[in-house]
């Protein structure tokens, strides 16, 4: 006999843009529009575009180049990074469609990988890019956290 097993509601899926987790890792003095920031992500699934950990490097040492984050600070912003844990889209760059999302809402072909993701996987988008924010609405993706929805 199969033992009964209990399964919750599916975690919300998410993909999570690079400037919504480093605003608050590296603790820049830009606004937070939510306080919970990170820890609002803890119980959904997290899908990030193979970019992402290029752009997260990126950014990472930009920061330390203008000294707006010592290493030790780096590190630490690193390691909350990596404890996310988020899956990277296994699916290739479909250049189509992601060109389409970027002319259609006036971003970067960067942006768009995001908005291709968030469409294809029907998955929200924590992101604190205001194009991206001004966006999402227009392409029906919905923002992570709803309060998210401010001009960063």
């Amino acid at each position: 006999m199969a033992a009964a097993t209990t399964a919750g509601p599916a975690p919300q899926a998410v993909v999570l843009d690079a400037s919504f987790v480093l605003r608050y890792v590296l603790h820049t003095a830009a606004r937070r529009p939510h306080p919970a920031g990170l820890q609002l992500l803890r119980d959904c699934e997290l899908i990030v575009p193979p970019l992402w950990n290029a752009e997260v490097a990126n950014a990472l040492v930009q920061a330390e180049r203008r000294h707006a984050a010592p290493p030790a600070r780096v590190g630490a912003a690193l390691a909350a990074i990596l404890a996310l844990d988020p899956t990277v889209d296994a699916h290739p760059v479909d250049v189509v469609r992601t060109l389409e999302c970027a002319r259609a809402y006036g971003l970067s072909a960067y942006d768009g990988l995001y908005f291709e993701l968030a469409l294809r996987r029907k998955a929200a988008l924590a992101t604190y890019d205001a194009e991206m924010i001004a966006a999402a609405p227009r392409a029906g993706i919905r923002l992570f956290p709803n309060l998210v929805a401010t001009k960063a």
